[in-house]
């Protein structure tokens, strides 16, 4: 037990540590197990975290039934979070009853970490760090059920690069990937907290804009939007080269689910980009009249 990768301890019943291994000691930062010994969780990381363990410690102890890999985190003294996973097993005396607890701690923070990383790869754009069509779609879900349970109205932006593929086709890929990036940060700081801002892919952007009370709300925000992607690009041949056109639609009027919401802004947006650097409110088709 001395000489494995992970800490080891034994608790009794009252959670009090009656032997840790030298890992255990030297991970928590003390000269020897005499500091730690007699302690419990609440002793040493705080009443939070040891109202935690508490729970399945008690649990294992009573059940007489064992914990295999219970994930666990605890806030560390430098604002990081120290995540580890633990097998609990009860400790039998020669009659059967349990006296305690084995528990057997690993750290998995580069484990973690790997995890974080692939959930964020999954859920933002890698060129602009924005969230991307799929975690649109989530938010659009929750904004449809605060519009619903506030009985408001949100508004769903569509924004399409004017001129971007002339900037690829003639200055090349990585200019125009410096003006996503830039495009992305003006989008993002013309806007409210509340509000968010989403890559659908290529030169397409989206606007979630919450607690909107009418349709002026939705056309002045994206009056902005358009104003502030129409500002010079200090770094292009041309500085005035881009520009967008945006579509608007609102939920519920354009739609009752995230899907239909943003197909109607899109569909506005194809009518604004027919006259370039402009916004178009979607209107429904009009249905052709009987004779």
């Amino acid at each position: 037990m001395e000489n494995v990768a992970d800490s080891i301890y034994f608790k009794d019943r009252a959670r009090r540590l009656i032997w840790v291994s030298s890992k255990l000691v030297k991970d928590l930062g003390y000269a020897d197990a005499t500091k730690i010994l007699g302690k419990t969780d609440e002793d040493l990381f705080g009443e939070e975290f040891g109202q935690k363990t508490a729970v399945d410690d008690l649990g294992v102890m009573e059940s007489g039934k064992p914990i295999i890999g219970l994930v666990e985190s605890r806030a560390m003294e430098d604002g990081s979070t120290n995540w580890t996973s633990t097998t609990k097993l009860p400790l039998h005396d020669k009659e059967g009853a349990v006296i305690g607890l084995l528990g057997i701690t690993r750290e998995i923070n580069e484990l973690k970490q790997v995890e974080q990383d692939l959930q964020y790869l999954a859920t933002h754009d890698v060129l602009t760090s924005l969230p991307n069509r799929f975690l649109l779609f989530d938010a659009m879900e929750q904004a449809i059920k605060r519009a619903r349970r506030n009985k408001k109205m949100f508004a769903i932006l569509y924004v399409d690069l004017d001129g971007f593929k002339k900037i690829n086709d003639e200055q090349g890929h990585h200019m125009g990937d410096k003006v996503l990036k830039e495009t992305a940060d003006r989008l993002s700081t013309s806007i409210r907290g509340i509000d968010r801002v989403a890559r659908l892919g290529g030169d397409e952007f989206a606007v979630i804009l919450e607690d909107v009370d009418n349709p002026a709300d939705a056309l002045l925000v994206a009056e902005k939007a358009r104003e502030v992607v129409d500002k010079p690009f200090d770094f292009l041949a041309d500085k005035n080269g881009v520009s967008a056109s945006i579509g608007i639609s609102l939920y519920p009027d354009h739609g009752k689910s995230a899907a239909a919401v943003l197909r109607a802004a899109d569909q506005a947006m194809y009518k604004a980009k027919d006259k370039r650097n402009s916004i178009e409110l979607y209107s429904p088709p009009q249905m052709p009249s009987k004779k």
